[in-house]
């Protein structure tokens, strides 16, 4: 519901996240496919990129790393833990 919200005017990009979705579930894409897609698609939305560990199976975590040179108020880097 966030990504439908947040994209709400942009149909586009919320209709190629279920298409990801739809690729993962179906298993034609794999975890790591997955998670480069969306931080694709969803890149400088830290929330939407963090709240996708919801769909990742136990082992893998995104994180931002808020220690570039932007410090806590920039962008961060994004850090992928995986088992």
């Amino acid at each position: 519901d966030q990504v439908k919200l947040k994209f709400e005017s942009q149909p586009a990009i919320y209709n190629h996240f279920l298409d990801i979705m739809k690729e993962f579930k179906a298993q034609t894409i794999d975890t790591p496919g997955v998670i480069e897609r969306v931080l694709s698609l969803f890149h400088n939305h830290n929330a939407l990129i963090l709240g996708f560990n919801t769909f990742l199976p136990p082992g893998y975590r995104i994180e931002i790393l808020n220690d570039g040179p932007g410090g806590a108020g920039g962008e961060g880097r994004v850090h992928v833990s995986t088992p």
